[in-house]
């Protein structure tokens, strides 16, 4: 679905991108290979977003690249500014998302670890492919004359919105939005919590003939099991397949009745163990720890790079995105896991990305001596920056939609 997109909307400069994402994709798994690790289901989601963030420095390339070309420079002349103007921006955003998945790595445990480790080498990867491969390609088509336009479609053009006159308002939905759904989550209490925090039953099966996770989610659903966390697993030595499922504290004897009913995979039950809930009381201290030290590395970072104003300002919104998150994944019914943890963090390593594209500007319009007051700097600055905003947002969120789906 991306590269379908940037294909669609950037035609040959998409084609570009797409290839550095091959790459992407290829040094990735080479590098995870190298160094020997496993992969888990939240390592392969990590891939998955890896494919999203890949394309936004791209992107950012080739919004610059437009405007320098509507500036009246020669093609050259518009990918040598365009590439130097957006490294700065690049740099920054994903440093800050990289402050996020190095805390991952060094304060996750198990599967958190695992998303960690693949968000970092995939942000570093992207980076190399989308400021060096890409670069090396447009250098060898211009060498060769095949290159004589770069044409892209614009349909996010936002000349004089004026988002500032709305920001009160927006601010007071928004923070109304956070209250009902935190509210929510405190009113719900430990029912907010999976397996992993409060502990829960684990109950394994072996089997003979696999059926679909979604017919033993129903049947489970059915019988009353809130959440269950449903692994087949294959044992390589004997080419056995097993069925794992979590589920709540008490929950064990409902879960082996129910699987045990279906009787065309031919389920015979391994074994039954209980899980304790200190497991989950240092998930929950060291989420917290890393959710802090996040922030805090974030907050020391913009603050050095721009200033301290800007800084306060990219926490707040931090915090208000990870409220906002928290307060409508509670109101969805679902359950907080180690899972959820790592996707929050790297909510706080993507929510700085546009934040920062957009302070740049700002910076960059003061530099450049823009008349007007400072309200009227960031009005221009936000419709400087609206389609980039959008088409990075969009390509993540077709990522994590895929997902949702599959």
């Amino acid at each position: 679905a991306v590269a379908v997109f940037m294909i669609v909307y950037y035609f040959v400069a998409g084609m570009v991108a797409n290839i550095a994402l091959v790459a992407n994709i290829i040094i990735l798994l080479g590098v995870m290979c190298s160094i020997g690790t496993t992969l888990t289901l939240p390592g392969i989601a990590g891939i998955v977003l890896t494919v999203g963030m890949a394309v936004d420095a791209n992107v950012l390339i080739y919004e610059r690249i437009r405007e320098e070309s509507a500036k009246g420079k020669s093609l050259r002349g518009a990918i040598d500014a365009g590439y130097a103007r957006a490294f700065g921006t690049i740099f920054d955003s994903n440093l800050t998302t990289l402050i996020s998945s190095v805390i991952l790595i060094y304060m996750g445990t198990g599967s958190v670890k695992g998303f960690g480790v693949t968000l970092t080498i995939g942000l570093l990867a992207s980076m190399f492919t989308a400021l060096v491969v890409t670069r090396l390609i447009f250098d060898f088509l211009l060498a060769r004359g095949w290159l004589k336009s770069l044409p892209m479609l614009h349909l996010v053009r936002a000349e004089k919105i004026d988002f500032m006159k709305v920001a009160k308002p927006a601010f007071a939905v928004s923070w109304l939005l956070i209250v009902v759904g935190t509210g929510y989550a405190f009113h719900r209490g430990e029912k907010a919590f999976g397996v992993d925090f409060l502990g829960g039953d684990t109950t394994v099966f072996s089997l003979e003939q696999k059926p679909g996770e979604a017919a033993v989610r129903s049947a489970l659903t059915k019988a009353g099991v809130k959440d269950p966390r449903i692994q087949f697993q294959r044992d390589v030595t004997n080419k056995r397949d097993t069925l794992r499922v979590d589920s709540a504290t008490g929950t064990g004897d409902k879960v082996k009745a129910t699987v045990l009913e279906m009787k065309d995979a031919k389920f015979r039950l391994l074994g039954q163990d209980h899980i304790g809930a200190t497991v989950g009381k240092e998930i929950q201290k060291t989420a917290v720890v890393a959710v802090l030290l996040s922030l805090f590395g974030i907050l020391i970072y913009v603050a050095i790079r721009y200033e301290f104003s800007f800084a306060v300002g990219a926490v707040v919104a931090i915090i208000h995105d990870i409220l906002m998150t928290i307060g409508w994944y509670c109101l969805s019914g679902r359950e907080f896991n180690a899972t959820t943890v790592a996707a929050i963090l790297t909510i706080i390593g993507f929510s700085i990305n546009d934040t920062i594209v957009i302070f740049d500007r700002i910076r960059e319009d003061l530099k450049l001596g823009v008349r007007g007051t400072f309200r009227e700097v960031m009005n221009q600055a936000l419709n400087q920056t609206l389609s980039r905003t959008i088409i990075t947002s969009g390509t993540v969120f077709l990522a994590t939609f895929s997902l949702y789906l599959f």
